[in-house]
């Protein structure tokens, strides 16, 4: 059990790092330019994908022995075409993947729920770093994936975002995963909207995998 708590550190440590970097998501790019919203990462082992609607910001992404982190937003918003599709949902998404679990992710929720609530826990999904930035609002534990209500007062003024979303830990192939649904400032997107929304990120990417 030690060893997956390390890995899941390992993991949220990456996302961490990375959602503290300035996210060049614009609104409003002046140039078209060509959007996909699927990705391959680990070498090309694994492949993400989200929702019809969602594209791939490559100036967010990440990818390295580490982990790989992948921001989506509106592929009109990140290709510069307003007639580009648009997500039903205001919201970015975002996948964390970090190195090969040890064992199993969905024998270790009890753990990863204790731990994230925590100090240390609430730390390593701060942006920035500090414990007393980051709420735990509620958890879902499900047979295949924890389901954290997250609220995060150090959100990136960078980044479009409230500081409230839903964020999935689970294992895909036999990484631990980390989904996350980040609705846009002001967007008021309720509850059951972001765990349908992540439910079908989820499912997208196992589609694929």
């Amino acid at each position: 059990m030690k060893r997956v708590l390390i890995t899941l550190c390992l993991s949220l440590a990456l996302s961490g790092c990375l959602n503290a970097l300035p996210m060049k998501f614009n609104l409003h790019l002046p140039a078209r330019k060509p959007v996909s919203g699927k990705v391959t990462v680990q070498k090309g082992e694994m492949t993400l994908m989200a929702p019809d609607g969602f594209c791939v910001d490559p100036n967010s992404t990440r990818d390295g022995p580490e982990g790989s982190f992948v921001l989506w937003g509106s592929c009109a918003a990140i290709g510069g075409n307003a007639s580009a599709p648009k997500p039903a949902q205001q919201a970015m998404l975002s996948a964390t993947i970090g190195p090969v679990s040890a064992d199993p992710v969905e024998t270790a929720f009890e753990s990863y729920e204790t731990f994230f609530k925590s100090k240390a826990g609430r730390a390593a999904l701060a942006r920035s770093g500090k414990a007393r930035d980051v709420e735990i609002l509620a958890v879902k534990r499900e047979e295949q994936r924890l389901l954290l209500k997250i609220s995060d007062h150090s959100a990136p003024t960078a980044a479009p975002v409230d500081p409230v979303y839903w964020r999935e830990i689970s294992g895909l192939g036999g990484h631990v995963s980390a989904l996350s649904v980040l609705p846009l400032a002001g967007s008021r997107l309720d509850d059951q909207t972001q765990l349908d929304l992540l439910s079908a990120f989820d499912e997208t990417i196992r589609d694929q995998n």
